[in-house]
């Protein structure tokens, strides 16, 4: 029914005096309310009116969501790799190797050596740690989390350097006995 009200009411323009077509302007915005009209457009010879209402619902846009992982920095190291086997002898390692507790990165991110770049680092080579101690950080989407040794002994290695990426699973720090 409000189209048959529109139909029915007209408005007239008067262009004679500059206050009074705001006036007027006002008043068709009004009759497009009470008419529950979405546009109008009005034309003389004088002047030409367009006006559309907006509604939130008509620009509301529902896209679905899709996750954005970003990937993650991959640091590589190969020469270090294949150098570190060639500089061990092969016997000496697997008897090293059975005393010592490697910590892993339980995710992916940035490691950490110290609390902050001006900080001393929380272990160095040669340290005793207690089992629960603070001995890195890694840092994941902004956040900082502590890793915490699950051993106590001696720091042998500190496998990775201060401030680079890591993946989940990848070896921090070897504690011997």
């Amino acid at each position: 029914m409000p189209k048959a009200v529109a139909k029915e009411k007209t408005v007239r323009v008067a262009t004679d005096k500059q206050g009074q077509v705001i006036d007027q302007v006002v008043n068709i915005i009004k009759f497009m309310g009470e008419n529950r009209l979405a546009e109008i457009e009005l034309e003389t010879s004088n002047l030409k009116l367009s006006l559309k209402k907006h509604s939130v619902a008509a620009h509301h846009v529902v896209q679905p969501q899709t996750a954005v992982m970003p990937m993650p920095m991959m640091h590589i190291e190969a020469p270090a790799i294949k150098k570190q086997p060639e500089k061990a002898p092969a016997a000496e390692k697997p008897a090293a190797a059975d005393n010592l507790k490697t910590v892993v990165s339980p995710m992916t991110g940035t490691f950490y050596r110290a609390p902050s770049p001006d900080s001393q680092p929380f272990i160095k080579e040669g340290d005793v740690v207690k089992a629960g101690q603070t001995i890195c950080i890694v840092e994941a989407m902004k956040m900082m989390n502590e890793i915490k040794s699950d051993k106590a002994g001696k720091v042998v290695k500190i496998l990775i350097e201060n401030g680079k990426p890591v993946e989940k699973g990848a070896a921090l720090i070897s504690i011997g006995e």
